[in-house]
Formats: structure tokens, sequence, C-alpha cells
């Protein structure tokens, strides 16, 4: 969750580096975090649908991931033609995973609050 919070917040501090170093900073944190959220994204999906069909969820979610990354950059390019910067494209880039983030923060005490309502 963490991992996933903190791609966000990269890629929305990427318009903020008016120094060569202050990108390659941002980037490599990104890139840390990125790794870690590919990392972790198999055991997740094993633990969700189990060994049998492990590897078609890993599938389904490369799959899904591949939409805005074929979409994305377009997207990018029509708001750098509209607004003559790229900085909006990454503060909108950002939006999506610091809400996913915050939602897989919640998912944990909704989980225990259901656990209380059985008991």
């Amino acid at each position: 969750v963490a991992s996933f919070f903190f791609i966000g917040l990269m890629s929305m501090m990427i318009p903020l580096c008016h120094v060569f170093g202050g990108l390659i900073a941002v980037c490599l944190f990104m890139g840390l975090f990125d790794g870690c959220f590919i990392c972790i994204m198999a055991p997740i999906a094993f633990e969700l649908v189990g060994a049998q069909d492990v590897s078609q969820a890993i599938g389904f979610l490369l799959g899904f991931m591949s939409i805005p990354m074929t979409v994305g950059p377009p997207i990018a390019g029509l708001l750098r033609d509209h607004l003559g910067t790229y900085d909006v494209a990454f503060y909108l880039a950002g939006v999506p995973p610091l809400i996913g983030g915050a939602i897989l923060c919640v998912i944990p005490w909704i989980h225990e609050r259901q656990k209380l309502k059985e008991r």
C-alpha cells in the first residue's frame, strides 16, 4: 500500500524538479517503489485466488495495467497541446495511485469490522 501511494506521490513531484539531481532522486524513489509494487503483486494474487489460478490472475492484472500505459501518453500529449505544459499530465497521473493507496489503507479496517460483526 505504501509503495502504491508513493508511486503516485513521486509522479506528482516530477514537475516540481527544477534541478537534474532532484529529478534523478525522484526517479530513483519511483523506481524503488514501483519495484516493490511489482514484487508484491504475485503474492497478493496468490492469496486472493489460490495456487491454481494465480497465473491467470497475474495475466489479468498485467492486462489491465496495459490499458492506462497505452492510453496515457496520447492523453498527456493532448493535454500538452492544449495547455502548453506536461505538468497537469503528471499531476493527473499521480491521482489514481494516491486514491488507490488510500482505499487500500481502509480495507484492513473494514475487514476487521466484518469479523467483529460475524462474532
